[in-house]
């Protein structure tokens, strides 16, 4: 059954697991969600984010905490967000992030760094956020987002949790 306080809509399986893993305060230090185009990966990535710094002591995210309504305007200290410039995420993205996620969260829980479409990286931004993948800070957590895996390097790959999202069946699709 899908926790109904996160705000996603299909993927389930996925959102059960993050769930558990927020409430048993067990979260991997990176996670590589996968899957078509356009199906809520990113949205995915944010919920994420949401529940690792919500404040509630109930059900996170609760969508109504300080931390929750920063997030939801795109402003809480502690998560990055990192799209492509232009037609790649490139080196010099990676590297003027990397000494912010070295810091202490300022607010949240955790640092939250989320990679949007990472399979445009350069091979040099992806070996360059390599290190901070094989060591993080203990309060870092890092999502990237791929409708292609298979184009970032291995070594990247096997440092991250991989939660591929499936395609929804016509019929609930149709009914969103």
């Amino acid at each position: 059954m899908t926790p109904t306080h996160w705000p996603v809509i299909g993927h389930a399986w996925a959102v059960a697991n993050l769930d558990r893993a927020v409430l048993e305060q067990r979260p991997a230090h990176a996670y590589l969600i996968s899957g078509p185009a356009h199906i809520g990966k990113t949205a995915l990535a944010q919920a994420l984010a949401l529940a690792l710094n919500c404040t509630s002591d109930a059900d996170r995210p609760c969508g109504t905490c300080r931390a929750c309504r920063l997030m939801s305007a795109g402003k809480h200290p502690d998560v990055q967000f990192i799209a492509p410039e232009g037609r790649s995420l490139k080196i010099d993205q990676v590297r003027a992030l990397q000494h912010d996620l070295a810091l202490s969260p300022f607010e949240g829980r955790y640092r939250v760094a989320i990679f949007d479409q990472f399979e445009t990286a350069t091979i040099e931004a992806q070996n360059a956020l390599l290190k901070t993948l094989e060591e993080p800070p203990p309060s870092l957590r890092i999502v990237l987002t791929s409708t292609d895996p298979d184009r970032l390097l291995p070594t990247v790959r096997s440092r991250c949790q991989l939660l591929r999202l499936p395609l929804p069946p016509v019929q609930q699709a149709i009914s969103w």
